[in-house]
């Protein structure tokens, strides 16, 4: 009896009926201050990795559902047979070229030791003939001067003779031979002399290594080999400084072909950080073709919810405003950004996606609001929360907000009006 007095009491009757109500004001407070998206999925953008050379997979490749926190490398692909006819043929130029430029810089060696043995040769000949020509200068100035002597002699003969003469001592005959004597010694001096001046340019010539003989060229034959030596000198070096310069150029080919075919020879993969393996479409260890699928990673650091709001609600929504999401099964609100909005006519995502985005209906947008990066759902679930369905609200302008309570006050003040003149 008591207890059924204190339920029929007035004050528990009323504070039931406030209990109620405060309780629908409670659930229908969210729909009043935000706008609420009947459906929202978690997605993100995939990263397809294709083979980049045909060969085989390494047996080392991640498995589906695998999460990286940090960057690292893999091998992905082995070349089995790759092409190495472009290396061979550099190497073997590479190695004519090498022996051509070793052959000319050893006749340069061997022109150089011939040059040296031929400037021996050509200084010996040139201190010889300066030697030779000294000498007869030497003998021509002792001629000149046996010569003079005699000039002098028979000058004194011949002016004796023609003082006999003049005393009747001596006829004009004896006189007359004396004469021609002296006239022949004198010209004997002369040719001396200039012997002796021929000599001297023949030596001043000599020690310029010019030679005036005249069953002799301006240079010896030394001198001769000599320059032929320098012509055939410059076509080795001309020789030699081209297949240096191609030596040089087929190396640097035959080094970047090498880090080419090492290349080809294996691929290594750079697994990016804060993704996850999606799918995986080959398997490890496998043979694939260039360009073939092997797997795909999803980014785990920019994944976006996907809402449908009414098409009435289009220009109530905007490119950078902010909304609130919660995963479903999860406590937490997170605060998102709007980064896109699409009508209803516009063709279909082309994107590479995890999760499946279905055509959206007549007269409703398609709203893409990114979440903040959370790496700790990655690591429990292997997933990133992809397809997983999400609450999303969205904030009301002030003004909406009072024209609703307004709208929604004149409709309740309007049906209490309807129902007292009813009653």
């Amino acid at each position: 009896m008591h207890i059924e007095r204190f339920i029929r009491s007035r004050i528990v009757r009323r504070s039931l009926a406030l209990g109620i109500i405060a309780l629908s004001g409670w659930a229908l407070l969210p729909y009043v201050t935000y706008r609420i998206a009947p459906s929202a999925y978690v997605n993100a953008e995939l990263m397809r990795v294709t083979a980049p050379m045909a060969g085989q997979l390494s047996s080392d490749l991640p498995r589906k559902g695998e999460y990286f926190e940090h960057t690292r490398m893999v091998p992905l692909v082995e070349a089995r047979s790759p092409d190495r006819r472009h290396f061979m043929d550099l190497d073997q130029q590479l190695a004519v070229s090498t022996k051509r430029a070793e052959l000319a810089r050893r006749q340069l060696e061997e022109i150089a030791e011939l040059d040296r043995k031929l400037r021996e040769r050509s200084d010996d000949y040139r201190s010889g003939m300066v030697a030779r020509l000294s000498h007869e200068i030497g003998e021509t100035e002792v001629e000149k001067g046996g010569c003079l002597a005699e000039a002098r002699q028979r000058n004194d003969v011949a002016g004796r003779m023609e003082r006999l003469v003049k005393l009747g001592i001596s006829s004009q005959i004896r006189s007359g031979e004396a004469q021609a004597s002296q006239e022949a010694t004198a010209t004997r001096c002369q040719m001396a002399d200039q012997r002796l001046q021929r000599l001297r340019t023949e030596l001043g010539a000599a020690e310029k290594g010019i030679y005036l003989r005249g069953d002799a060229n301006d240079v010896p034959y030394s001198q001769q080999q000599r320059e032929r030596l320098v012509l055939r000198r410059q076509e080795l070096e001309t020789d030699l400084l081209q297949n240096s310069s191609r030596a040089a150029q087929l190396a640097a080919e035959i080094a970047e072909e090498r880090a080419r075919l090492d290349r080809l020879d294996h691929y290594d993969l750079s697994l990016p950080a804060a993704h996850v393996v999606w799918s995986v479409a080959a398997s490890p260890g496998s043979m694939v073709t260039e360009g073939q699928s092997v797997f795909d990673f999803a980014d785990c650091e920019r994944r976006f919810i996907v809402v449908e709001l009414p098409e009435r609600d289009f220009e109530k929504i905007k490119a950078g405003d902010a909304a609130t999401v919660r995963l479903i099964g999860s406590r937490e609100w997170k605060a998102g950004q709007i980064r896109q909005v699409r009508g209803s006519a516009a063709y279909g995502d082309d994107r590479l996606l995890a999760a499946r985005v279905p055509r959206p209906d007549p007269g409703n947008i398609t709203i893409e609001i990114s979440l903040p990066p959370n790496g700790t759902s990655a690591d429990r679930n292997g997933s990133c929360d992809i397809g997983r369905l999400a609450e999303v609200r969205f904030e009301r302008r002030a003004d909406g907000l009072l024209r609703l309570v307004s709208s929604k006050l004149k409709w309740l003040t309007a049906r209490l009006e309807l129902d007292q003149s009813s009653l």
